[in-house]
């Protein structure tokens, strides 16, 4: 008779300390989750901010370049610089902005950098004509490949080509870019703060979702960038 009551009371008790320890497991692992979701999104508030003073002081390093070899383009180059410079303040603190925006950011800081291209350097561009306006991306994670490719692939006295193809389908974007190497400096590889910048961006924003590939024969440097948008 005293059995019975017992097992019940002890099967009880277990279930129940069974149940609470299930409960501080599920607690501390969303806790975990969260402080990692934050150090995660610390991290990555840190690299965009080095990639905005990173772009400007290149640009601006073109622009004196510019004002002393053709200073009659300074007033253009400025201009544009102060577009570039607005979509960087009141656009690219979101964590997502429309595709559209961006290249369209892209497209003016190509322009801006036609300004200091010469007769022997040429200009291959492939774009999309339209882009739909529900297609959002990560803020500046694309540019780091196209400055880096104007920064190394531009020479006043060796003739050079820079290709840059955009494509978007069903949500994969993929980006082409090529140059010849002109200069071979230190941050030409993603050791730089640029292209390593990207790198770290490119692994928090789109884990599993990109893919990229950087082909460098001393000649040529060309990366091929493939990322999903809609995944």
């Amino acid at each position: 008779m005293v059995m019975p009551p017992l097992f019940f009371g002890l099967v009880t008790a277990g279930a129940g300390a069974s149940i609470r320890g299930f409960r501080e497991f599920e607690t501390k692992k969303k806790e975990e989750e969260e402080a990692n979701k934050k150090r995660l999104e610390a991290e990555l508030n840190l690299l965009k901010s080095q990639i905005n003073p990173h772009f400007l002081l290149n640009t601006l390093n073109n622009l004196y370049g510019l004002a002393i070899t053709e200073p009659e383009k300074t007033p253009e180059a400025l201009l544009k610089l102060s577009t570039l410079v607005k979509y960087l303040l009141y656009e690219c603190n979101a964590p997502r902005v429309k595709l559209s925006s961006e290249v369209n950011f892209i497209l003016n800081y190509i322009d801006l950098q036609k300004l200091r291209l010469s007769s022997i350097n040429h200009l291959q561009l492939n774009f999309p004509d339209a882009i739909p306006s529900d297609v959002w991306i990560e803020p500046m994670i694309l540019l780091p490949f196209i400055e880096n490719a104007f920064k190394h692939g531009i020479s006043g006295r060796k003739e050079g080509t820079i290709e840059i193809k955009l494509e978007l389908e069903d949500g994969q974007l993929t980006l082409l870019v090529k140059n010849q190497q002109m200069r071979h400096l230190e941050n030409m590889n993603p050791t730089g703060i640029g292209l390593n910048n990207t790198q770290q961006r490119l692994h928090f924003s789109y884990p599993n979702q990109h893919s990229l590939n950087i082909t460098d024969d001393g000649d040529s440097y060309q990366i091929h960038l493939s990322v999903n948008l809609v995944g």
